[in-house]
């Protein structure tokens, strides 16, 4: 991997039995792909890994070879039995677990912050316990804090499951963390075509990936294809700054190339 892609590479683990067998959608990897890509990172992997301390161990080591600027864990984090998230990263990185105090100031301001007088009982003590040489999260509206540390080059985030905790600390804490990549955002376009199936579409997306290599040409069927009007959304996008132009004549190109090939184009 280039070292200029490396710096903007991102990775996504996201944690919990409920995804592997289809009870929850994992709408957050799609939640923190949207963030990233808007703000000029690449999002190059998301894995889903089962509540198993093997399983996080390993898949987060796997990620961790890659050297991804930055890596995402989602969900694990809070106190009961299956939140193992914290103990698998730290077996990744072969460093013990300890009591952080300033989470468990977190976590006692959080309950505190209640009607009634909670205790701070074991269950909600082990969500104090990090990783050594990790820091916490806060969590504006939740108990179980985020965590962050670094192997290496890479900057490593654990951050709870529920979706609106995950937002909160991403937003709050880990975007201003983050580098702001040379490429910035990236441009696109988008054409919507009426009349044509996908398989007559193809050659044309090839000739125009020859003539445009820098852009992302990509097809998105949005109907059925044997209906009377088969919908297919094209997408055309780059990162590299300054290719708005480039975009622009890809989209002539495609509209003067696929006039001969279907009635409508627009």
């Amino acid at each position: 991997m280039p070292k200029t892609r490396r710096q903007t590479s991102i990775e996504v683990v996201s944690i919990g039995n409920e995804l592997l067998i289809g009870q929850t959608l994992d709408t957050n990897s799609n939640w923190i792909a949207k963030q990233v890509t808007k703000h000029g990172w690449t999002l190059e992997r998301v894995t889903q890994l089962g509540d198993s301390l093997v399983a996080i161990q390993h898949g987060i080591k796997e990620a961790l070879d890659r050297k991804p600027y930055l890596l995402v864990t989602i969900g694990g984090l809070g106190p009961t039995h299956d939140d193992m998230t914290l103990k698998g990263v730290a077996k990744a990185l072969n460093r013990p677990m300890a009591p952080n105090q300033d989470a468990l100031n977190l976590i006692r301001r959080h309950y505190s912050a209640m009607e009634n007088t909670v205790p701070l009982t074991s269950h909600r003590r082990k969500m104090a316990i990090l990783p050594e040489g990790s820091k916490p999260l806060p969590n504006p509206i939740g108990t179980a804090p985020g965590v962050i540390m670094k192997s290496g080059r890479t900057m490593i985030v654990s951050l709870p499951g529920v979706p609106g905790e995950m937002r909160a600390i991403f937003k709050g804490s880990v975007l201003p963390l983050l580098q702001t990549p040379h490429s910035g955002p990236p441009q696109e376009a988008f054409m919507f075509l009426t009349g044509i199936i996908e398989s007559a579409l193809a050659p044309v997306l090839q000739q125009a990936q020859r003539r445009y290599p820098a852009l992302y040409f990509k097809s998105h069927p949005r109907g059925k294809e044997t209906g009377v009007k088969p919908l297919i959304q094209i997408h055309i996008y780059s990162t590299a700054r300054g290719s708005q132009q480039k975009i622009g004549n890809a989209l002539t190109f495609l509209v003067h190339t696929l006039s001969s090939l279907a009635p409508r184009t627009y």
